[in-house]
């Protein structure tokens, strides 16, 4: 698609705020879209520092995972290798392990060292073929334990949150802390982050830990996970439930070896399992739980029972929600998990996985998840593809219980797949919220919760409403950064914020914008549509031979606000609207 310059504005209005700390009502969850850029020694990328001196105390922490690949671990990979996978596959990775332990010195290698070395030594292309589950044990078994030449013991990863290039990002941690203040009336709250959305559940703990302890909390891992809950249910001598850890790990979560790269963290969970009291008692002293990004099916394994019901850990975040003693936050899973539960009699769903031009020529496919890189490796089963739309009919954690939520929005084109949704499960209302973004939700036990946007971007609703409108098509939103909005009698209620005003440019627009859904496309279309006087935009989007014809129109009652926020000398535009239909065709 071609880029379009910036439309040329009949006016702006450049507002200087500071970042606010303080919110007029009380908050209870924040939900972020994922993609918060953080600095630390393992994404130096995202650092401004003031002098060298700073860079180089950062570069003291872990800065990146080391492979090896001799004896001992081509010994494990094959020893342990899952017996549900490809025996063929196995073999071959084996004689692959075996060429390259003879060709080459036996070093730590970085892991896109490793993958150079894949794809010099594997003529077949067979690692590039595996699926997740297959990759994943593979670089689990040659992963290597990353150790402070000082202290003898594991290097851990280095926050400075305070040089974080996206401020943001940043803005979003301190407000989660802030929430949590305000909650407790505490100076330091005691803030529980939770990791289960990971595959690998120990690798971001030094993160989040520091982060947020940074920000302002006393902070504290809770080792609850899909692991660690199917091993709470067990019956038996502790002990001896608790050594299945590792062998539950490897298949409840595809987690292989990770005593032998954390040994620390593993044995924190190891006392979590011998004694499951002491997270019960660490949720009842929380103030606030923040949940991690990865996959939000693992997340909700990790909070409910084999029989599908809330477990004693989810049962208290709920209590505590109901008393408005606690704050819950989650990023990108860690969001989308929180939906769930009734509204108008309809049961909410939890999006799983999907791509908007497939989802929309596909449908949503209901209660089936497919197998990460199943395509590759041709192991799809139940006729699902890696890239559809799928959901779970039951919902997450359904602490969220107004719509559908989704995570990383604009800028992976998510509009398509969302709108699909509310449509194939009849719901009302769904949220799409972009990167280093975030909706809080505070009144959350009242008959009018209030929805504020905050941070960088913006939060796409979908209205379902199925009179007068025609078939797949959906009302949307689109609110950024300071709007609000509220519920009334199952009624939007939306205020943009003061700075914004009313805009309505004439110009002229593309007359077709192609692979609409790619990337952030669909929103730049839709901000040019809301910037002028203009009605309609279309586009198209393509899955294998089939078309879909996408059109975005004004309603008659649409409204658009436009304005520009100024941080730390840079200007940031926003264009907010509501009542654009959505709708979608076959070709």
């Amino acid at each position: 698609m071609k880029r379009y310059s910036s439309i040329a504005l009949l006016f702006s209005l450049i507002t200087q705020l500071s970042f606010a700390n303080s919110v007029s009502d009380k908050g209870e969850l924040l939900l972020v879209g994922g993609g918060l850029k953080t600095c630390s020694s393992m994404a130096i990328k995202n650092c401004e520092f003031n002098n060298l001196e700073e860079k180089t105390q950062l570069k003291t922490g872990k800065q990146t995972s080391y492979y090896q690949i001799n004896q001992k671990t081509i010994n494990l990979f094959k020893k342990y290798w899952p017996e549900d996978f490809s025996k063929t596959n196995q073999q071959a990775i084996f004689n692959i392990l075996q060429t390259i332990n003879k060709q080459e010195k036996d070093h730590l290698w970085s892991k896109a060292k490793l993958k150079s070395l894949f794809k010099k030594y594997d003529e077949e292309k067979i690692i590039r073929k595996l699926n997740d589950a297959q990759y994943y044990f593979l670089l689990d078994a040659l992963e290597q334990p990353v150790i402070n030449e000082n202290t003898e013991k594991r290097l851990t990863e280095s926050v400075n949150l305070s040089r974080s290039s996206n401020t943001f990002s940043t803005e979003i941690y301190h407000q989660f802390i802030t929430l949590a203040q305000q909650n407790s009336g505490k100076k330091r709250p005691r803030i529980l982050v939770v990791t289960a959305s990971a595959r690998d559940p120990f690798e971001a703990v030094d993160f989040y830990q520091t982060v947020f302890t940074q920000a302002g909390g006393d902070t504290r891992w809770l080792p609850l996970d899909a692991t660690l809950n199917a091993l709470i249910q067990q019956t038996g001598e502790r002990q001896q439930v608790c050594q299945q850890l590792s062998a539950t790990r490897l298949k409840v979560q595809g987690s292989f070896h990770r005593e032998y790269v954390y040994p620390d963290l593993v044995d924190i969970q190891y006392q979590a399992c011998l004694s499951p009291e002491s997270i019960f008692t660490a949720i009842e002293k929380a103030d606030g739980i923040f949940i991690n990004g990865g996959d939000q099916s693992l997340t909700l394994k990790a909070f409910i029972k084999n029989d599908g019901s809330d477990n004693r850990a989810l049962t208290m975040i709920k209590e505590k929600l109901a008393k408005n003693s606690l704050v819950v936050g989650g990023t990108s899973a860690g969001t989308a998990v929180m939906s769930g539960g009734l509204f108008n009699n309809n049961q909410v769903a939890m999006i799983t996985n999907g791509q908007s031009n497939t989802a929309i020529v596909r449908g949503a496919k209901k209660n089936v998840l497919p197998m990460e890189g199943c395509q590759k490796s041709n192991s799809c089963q139940q006729n699902v593809l890696n890239d559809d739309l799928t959901y779970n009919a039951s919902g997450g954690l359904g602490l969220f219980t107004w719509g559908i939520l989704d995570t990383h929005f604009s800028e992976r084109g998510r509009q398509g797949r969302l709108a699909q949704l509310a449509i194939d499960t009849n719901t009302h209302f769904a949220f799409g919220v972009d990167e280093s973004t975030a909706l809080l939700v505070s009144n959350i036990n009242s008959t009018k919760p209030r929805f504020e946007i905050v941070g960088q971007s913006g939060v796409f609703i979908v209205e379902n409403k199925v009179d007068n409108l025609t078939k797949n098509s959906v009302l949307t939103h689109y609110l950024t950064r300071g709007d609000t909005l509220t519920f009334s009698n199952d009624q939007l209620s939306i205020k943009y914020i003061s700075w914004k005003k009313p805009i309505n440019e004439p110009a002229k627009l593309p007359e077709n914008i192609d692979d609409i859904f790619y990337r952030n496309r669909y929103q730049q279309s839709a901000e040019l549509l809301c910037r002028t006087n203009n009605v309609l935009i279309s586009g198209e989007s393509h899955w294998q031979n089939i078309d879909t014809q996408i059109i975005i129109k004004k309603q008659e009652n649409a409204k658009s606000n436009f304005g520009t926020f100024n941080v730390n000398g840079s200007v940031f535009s926003y264009c907010s609207y509501q009542n654009y239909l959505m709708s979608f065709s076959k070709e």
